[in-house]
């Protein structure tokens, strides 16, 4: 029965994070600048998971010995979304998704270097794999023009990876050095210092960060209430219940439903060597995840 549960949550989780690149497109084209976007998603979801903890009467502060990480959690989940953001513009919702997801391979390699998780013969053919895949996805063989924005968008999805790569090993080492908090309350903090960061980038690019419009602020609701509090939520007490395996696996539905949203809202297109790509990346990423030794991720983005 805990089993089932977790299923349903982690599947309800996947769904909603699942919107996260629809909702940033949707405003992220003419009405708002990417960084601008993931400012007000975090300092709202911030303000959502500080009041979800208050009502769950859970604490809201922190040890200092844990803030240190949280900071650093902080500035590089704003250094996925000020990549992920662009990549979705330039290259697409589906397409930055899958990419983003290849963090996989880039926390088990930091989890080998840190960690001294044990990196399988399996998972070096799941890398490779997924270099192959990529590039399919990307567009190599496929009558598709690689605009200077298109490579950017590409650039920019697989540095997406990378960011999140580290931001989920820099929990994991604090988890390693004490007892964390509960959940909610530490999101609620690293969403805090997320927008911090990304409120500094935003003036050092000097555009104008408030929302233009209702039709904007109500958009950058629903992805900080959506996205930021109840889907990470939902997947994290499903994790919490789930063999890594299982979990991996469901969560594969969060780049494929961004894929289909994306196809159906936005019209985006694939080629066939393309879809072969997707599919290849996202078997190679499961694959790697568990043979890794990697933990299904907290929350995807």
């Amino acid at each position: 029965m805990k089993s089932n549960r977790a299923i349903i949550q982690l599947i309800f989780g996947a769904a909603c994070i699942s919107f996260s690149p629809i909702l940033v497109k949707l405003i992220g084209v003419s009405l708002m600048t990417p960084t601008a976007i993931g400012f007000w998603r975090c300092f709202l979801g911030a303000l959502i998971l500080f009041s979800w903890a208050s009502l769950a009467k859970k604490p809201l502060m922190i040890d200092m010995s844990i803030m240190r990480w949280t900071i650093l959690a902080g500035l590089f989940f704003s250094f996925d979304l000020f990549f992920w953001h662009r990549s979705i513009i330039y290259a697409g919702a589906g397409l930055s998704t899958i990419l983003g997801n290849t963090q996989v391979f880039g926390s088990a390699i930091l989890g080998y270097f840190i960690f001294k998780d044990r990196l399988t013969t399996k998972f070096l053919v799941a890398a490779i794999t997924a270099v192959g895949g990529v590039a399919l996805l990307a567009g190599i063989g496929s009558d598709i023009e690689f605009t200077d924005l298109y490579l950017r968008g590409i650039i920019y999805g697989l540095l997406t990876g990378l960011s999140y790569a580290a931001y989920l090993v820099t929990v994991k080492y604090a988890g390693h050095k004490q007892k964390l908090p509960d959940f909610v309350t530490l999101m609620a903090w690293i969403s805090v210092y997320t927008a911090l960061f990304m409120g500094v980038m935003s003036a050092i690019e000097g555009e104008d960060i408030l929302p233009p419009d209702l039709y904007s602020w109500a958009v950058l609701v629903v992805l900080a209430l959506l996205v930021q509090s109840i889907g990470w939520r939902a997947i994290s007490e499903g994790l919490s219940k789930l063999e890594a395996y299982r979990a991996g696996l469901i969560l594969l539905l969060q780049p494929i439903l961004a894929t289909v949203w994306g196809i159906i809202i936005f019209s985006e297109s694939f080629t066939f060597l393309q879809l072969l790509g997707a599919a290849i990346t996202l078997a190679a990423i499961y694959i790697g995840g568990i043979s890794g030794k990697t933990k299904a991720t907290p929350e995807p983005n």
